[in-house]
């Protein structure tokens, strides 16, 4: 719970970083290769949307969108963001590094945190990392010489911040500039790396809301375990009946407020009935989770998680996830993603309905008798 709450909040953080970080100064756009040659300082921060290669020093930050290479081979005193694109460092990086959609492999030195969103670290030869090491989507390799001074994470919401903060700034920038000047791509479209950072920006309001929606449904779990088990109870027991009656709840719940907003006497309930409706959903999913964890992990044949808590976080992060790679998988991500809006859906439905059953979780679940069979009819004997 904790973990999960610092990582929505650091997404909030996150937008208004990018909010703030899009009218900081901003860098001359390059539409060309950009080489620092040996022996040769240059000073302020760089922005390309094709490769970029250090041999002299770069006092500034540095920032590649275009999906080309970034190479370091001198020095550069700033942070380095990369979209696209791999990147190798021999040299020093005196700051962040941050790559998304490209491999980064280190053979020198990085004094602040690295982190990859999306593609594999390697730390060969003597290569160095001061700071933590962020792979989000990718594996860390380190060589035996390797020395790294910091800790490892899958996620990193200080490094993504970052990451993306410096990206929309270029991006942003950017984009007026070739809006003006008419310079966009060959089949008449915007630059495929425009394209990419406004993507990357989506996902960002997607992870956020996703992040939102697992510490909502931690609630219940959380203030409310007894609603939330029976409520489970009655899925379990009878989720077809469950479902159908949440389907009812849907589509009479709008009629229903339509004639309270028409009438004055049921103007002043209608607030009340948006909470009372919104408090039934958040509680319906959270028990909708717990079953969906437990079919899940029966599935694969593992132990599932003990604490209830821990078995809505695990449901929920089954359709999360699948909305959310099925956005990063191509062909088959668009499957994933529809898959993950049905189970929402679905369990939204289906827990309206185990909410009804249970009086909001207030009563325990009681399965619907089953009647006893006929007797048979004997005919009686023939006189």
């Amino acid at each position: 719970m904790k973990n999960i709450t610092k990582y929505a909040l650091t997404a909030m953080v996150a937008v208004l970083a990018l909010s703030q970080g899009a009218y900081a100064r901003r860098p001359e756009v390059r539409h060309e290769d950009v080489v620092v040659a040996k022996g040769e300082t240059l000073s302020g921060d760089v922005a390309t949307d094709k490769s970029l290669t250090v041999d002299g020093k770069l006092e500034g930050n540095a920032t590649a969108v275009g999906g080309g290479s970034v190479t370091v081979n001198g020095e550069l005193t700033g942070d380095l963001v990369s979209m696209g694109g791999p990147v190798y460092i021999p040299g020093l990086v005196d700051g962040d590094v941050s790559s998304i959609g490209g491999p980064v492999d280190v053979s020198g030195k990085v004094t602040g945190n690295l982190s990859a969103v999306g593609g594999k670290v390697t730390l060969s030869g003597t290569g160095q990392v001061d700071g933590n090491i962020s792979a989000l989507g990718g594996s860390v390799e380190k060589g035996a010489n390797s020395k790294h001074k910091g800790s490892v994470n899958s996620f990193s919401g200080d490094a993504l911040k970052s990451t993306l903060a410096q990206a929309l700034r270029t991006v942003r920038y950017t984009g007026r500039y070739n809006w003006r000047s008419g310079d966009v791509s060959e089949d008449g479209g915007h630059s495929p790396w425009l394209i990419g950072g406004l993507v990357g920006i989506g996902l960002l309001i997607l992870f956020s809301m996703l992040a939102t929606g697992i510490v909502l449904l931690l609630l219940p779990a959380v203030f409310f375990p007894k609603n939330v088990e029976n409520s489970a109870a009655a899925i379990s027991g009878d989720m077809w009946r469950a479902c159908g009656i949440g389907a009812i709840a849907l589509v009479g719940f709008f009629p229903a407020l339509l004639m309270m907003v028409v009438s004055i006497l049921g103007i002043p309930l209608v607030p009340f009935a948006l909470m009372l409706f919104a408090v039934a959903g958040v509680l319906g999913l959270s028990a909708f989770s717990v079953v969906l964890q437990a079919r899940f992990f029966e599935g694969i044949k593992k132990a599932g998680p003990v604490g209830l808590p821990g078995k809505v976080a695990a449901g929920y992060a089954v359709m999360a996830g699948l909305l959310f790679f099925g956005k990063l998988i191509p062909l088959i991500g668009g499957l994933l993603s529809l898959i993950g809006v049905m189970l929402l859906a679905f369990g939204t439905m289906t827990g309206l309905g185990a909410i009804w059953m249970t009086k909001m979780g207030t009563r325990p679940f009681t399965p619907a008798p089953v009647p006893a069979p006929l007797a048979p009819v004997i005919p009686p004997p023939a006189q």
